[in-house]
């Protein structure tokens, strides 16, 4: 059985983390060799809003990051939930909760101009306003 490990590092005053050798050694990454950070970012802006990232060896070849991740959700665990096989997905995170639900088209989810204005200052996009709408109206139901 695999599971999640938390650690702690500390960023030194170069604005580097520091990671246990012991930790580097067994992800068979050596001193001196190039890592990749993946973190989730929204696809407009690509700003890490989770303030969380993953670490991986750099291997050579095309990176992960010029290739389309996918995520798959078993298909009992769909039908539970009442969600069509094939269908396109929104993934929520919060309260430390991560909601899948099938994607709405953006139109049915009518916000006013000024808060959408006012969130686009703020630096949040129309569809993830959007979003966190939508879930919040389906957690009152």
């Amino acid at each position: 059985m695999v599971q999640f490990v938390e650690m702690e590092g500390k960023m030194n005053r170069n604005g580097c983390i520091e990671v246990p050798a012991a930790v580097l050694e067994q992800a068979g990454i050596d001193t001196g060799e190039a890592v990749k950070l993946f973190y989730m970012a929204d696809r407009e802006s690509l700003k890490n809003e989770s303030r969380e990232f993953m670490i991986f060896r750099a291997d050579e070849g095309e990176t992960a990051g010029k290739q389309e991740i996918s995520f798959q959700i078993p298909q009992e665990l769909l039908k539970d939930a009442g969600i069509p096989l094939g269908a396109d997905l929104d993934i929520v995170c919060q309260n430390q909760k991560i909601i899948i639900m099938p994607e709405q088209i953006s139109g049915e989810v009518e916000v006013p101009e000024e808060l959408l204005a006012l969130c686009g200052e703020l630096g949040i996009s129309k569809d993830k306003v959007r979003i966190i709408l939508r879930t919040t109206e389906e957690g009152k139901a």
